[in-house]
């Protein structure tokens, strides 16, 4: 099966990417100060927000995009007070179920010299995404940089695995999905739940419903060419 590209992804996350210094923009005294904004607004700063494209009338792209601000203390948070991107899965005629993962941590930092908060993006050391329990990892087909972000494409390439992630899916009424990340190597990784970020307008619940929805759409796709092709070699 060939790679997926990552041009095809289109995740620019415009209008997602945190700007430091457009929510924070007045002075700290010390990074505590910052730490201690942080984590009262901690709620505020997280969303999370289905989006979804089309081609035809037909849907070819489920996407939850996200935003999760630690309430922890730094030091406990593995030096990482924000977590942002999006869980995609695209449809291609013919070929597997797959699902990318972009993922940025963001650290906010005060400058000693004028007091201003910054921000910086890390790069994690392992990050793996889970689908109702089931961990993507050995469906693992490349990692890239993606505008700034950490993306990580996860497809099946036998048909065993294809049944397999298809019953994650359709295993849940409502899919819940699970990120977890490292930023050392020798710091045990941290886990940040979807059913668990703060959504606006909505609850958590309806908007993973959408996706859900979108998702079972894609699956349909996939199935009717998997019985296309067997009906062809028949």
């Amino acid at each position: 099966m060939n790679k997926i590209s990552f041009l095809l992804l289109n995740a620019t996350l415009a209008g997602l990417v945190f700007a430091a210094s457009a929510a924070f923009s007045q002075t700290y005294e010390s990074q505590k100060m910052l730490d201690d904004e942080l984590r009262a607004t901690a709620a505020e700063l997280s969303f999370l927000e289905f989006e979804s494209e089309s081609s035809w009338g037909q849907t070819t792209r489920c996407q939850l995009k996200y935003r999760f601000a630690s309430a922890e203390n730094r030091s406990q948070a593995g030096d990482a007070q924000i977590v942002q991107g999006s869980v995609t899965s695209d449809y291609y005629q013919d070929k597997p179920i797959n699902f990318i993962l972009n993922l940025q941590p963001v650290r906010l930092d005060v400058n000693p010299a004028n007091h201003q908060a910054s921000s910086k993006t890390l790069a994690p050391t392992r990050a793996a995404l889970m689908i109702n329990g089931l961990d993507l990892s050995k469906y693992q087909l490349e990692t890239s940089i993606c505008d700034g972000s950490t993306c990580i494409a996860y497809a099946p390439t036998k048909g065993d695995e294809i049944v397999d992630i298809i019953k994650a899916v359709q295993s849940k009424p409502i899919l819940d999905a699970e990120i977890a990340y490292s930023l050392d190597k020798v710091l045990p990784a941290r886990t940040i739940r979807l059913s668990n970020i703060p959504t606006r307008g909505i609850t958590n619940s309806e908007v993973r419903k959408q996706f859900t929805g979108c998702l079972n759409e894609l699956v349909k796709k996939e199935l009717g060419d998997i019985q296309k092709l067997d009906g062809a070699k028949k």
